[in-house]
């Protein structure tokens, strides 16, 4: 494995899945629905982006202080969520210990970051201090280590994790691992052809487009073939 892409200079591969990701509509939706019946009133959201989760959740009714490390993401975000005052966009570094981020959160959400951070434990301990007595931490990170590629090192991920790791991860930071489970069995064969075949640093485009208007479909029948294989993993780590 190589050396991942820092994203404090922001990549072009990072560029590439944000850019993408913010018009597919149907692919975020599911992200949510899996997340939020885990979610409180009040979030930190740790590596908004460019407001792509930021703005449904705050639609939705939840109160949030998003981060980005990058100022242009962050710029991106208080754009994208100009007028909604349940939403405070802060750039920040949140594994920096001198940053304080505010305390007395009901839930920590990560939605593909933590792979991104090569301290992942010592993250996850410093953001635990910010959370209420039984509050939660909802991850989302990417699965099945034998699908690290081009594209995972060009986009910034130190590892993918599997079951294992992510609980262990998440005990050793001080949470009870209270639900891991698989997400997205359809995007395996693209990921494993595009990087591991393929050796690129981003699938074509038209891939993300044509995968996001095929996920009302391919949902039901996620469900069964998840257990399977899955390019993703859920996790929810409650503060003892």
């Amino acid at each position: 494995m190589t050396t991942p892409t820092p994203l404090g200079g922001v990549s072009a591969a990072q560029d590439f899945w944000l850019d993408n990701l913010s018009g597919a509509d149907a692919y975020t939706r599911w992200i949510l629905d899996e997340a939020r019946p885990f979610l409180g009133k009040r979030v930190l959201e740790v590596g908004c982006g460019t407001g792509t989760y930021t703005v449904p959740l705050a639609k939705a009714g939840h109160a949030l202080v998003s981060v980005d490390i990058d100022p242009a993401y962050a710029a991106a975000t208080t754009q994208a969520t100009r007028g909604m005052d349940a939403v405070t966009v802060r750039h920040a570094d949140a594994t920096d210990p001198a940053i304080d981020l505010g305390e007395a959160f009901d839930s920590v959400l990560l939605l593909d970051v933590l792979e991104h951070i090569e301290h992942d434990v010592a993250l996850l301990s410093r953001l635990r201090a910010r959370l209420k007595p039984g509050g939660r931490i909802v991850l989302k990170v990417p699965a099945m280590k034998a699908l690290h590629s081009p594209m995972d090192d060009a986009i910034g991920h130190w590892r993918r994790y599997d079951r294992a790791s992510l609980a262990a991860t998440l005990r050793e930071a001080g949470f009870e691992a209270e639900r891991l489970w698989p997400f997205n069995a359809f995007a395996v064969p693209g990921w494993w052809l595009n990087g591991r075949v393929l050796k690129r640093t981003t699938p074509p485009a038209e891939q993300v487009r044509l995968f996001n208007r095929l996920i009302p479909a391919l949902r039901p029948l996620d469900k069964a073939l998840r257990h399977v294989m899955a390019l993703s993993l859920f996790a929810v780590g409650r503060v003892p």
